[in-house]
């Protein structure tokens, strides 16, 4: 008889809980996300100059286009390079590399000239307005910033015009 009344009492309990939870409203049924078209991403503007991934120039203008083509790769000068495209890579020539933007390593046997450098200028003679990296040569000179190691290095607007050896302005 035990068991019928605890059971009774807690089949009553039970009862008395259920009865007393709040009832659930049924919830409008929300619509399915509608997926989002995909808008292709805009197309990337055409490069300033029309670019290669080597550049073979023998004397400015020789060939024509070999100044104004963007080079993104290695660009070599039998004997000299020049132009105001710029490197992305390598800048080699026999005696003189003068392109006016590099990004990378630019070199020659004789002389480098370019208005910014970002990378490393590496010849007898270096000459440029700003690097952004380091000029290794016995005469090096830059107007703005620069890290050198040489003979000679100049700075025009460094802290310390001449200094042998090792100069730096950053």
């Amino acid at each position: 008889m035990k068991k019928f009344f605890l059971s009774m009492t807690t089949f009553a309990l039970l009862a008395l809980g259920a009865a007393a939870a709040p009832v659930q409203q049924p919830q409008p049924a929300t619509p399915a996300p509608q997926p989002q078209p995909v808008v292709p991403a805009p197309p990337l503007p055409p490069p300033s100059y029309p670019w290669t991934f080597i550049n073979l120039q023998f004397f400015p203008a020789v060939p024509p286009n070999a100044g104004t083509t963007q080079t993104n790769g290695v660009k070599v000068g039998a004997p000299i390079t020049n132009g105001e495209a710029p490197v992305y890579g390598l800048e080699a020539s026999v005696f003189w590399a003068g392109t006016d933007e590099t990004n990378g390593i630019q070199c020659s046997l004789i002389a480098c000239n370019a208005k910014k450098v970002t990378g490393i200028q590496f010849s007898l003679v270096n000459m440029s307005v700003s690097v952004c990296g380091v000029q290794i040569g016995i005469v090096n000179y830059a107007q703005d910033k620069t890290f050198q190691i040489g003979l000679l290095n100049f700075i025009k607007n460094g802290p310390i015009f001449f200094i042998p050896f090792v100069n730096y302005n950053l």
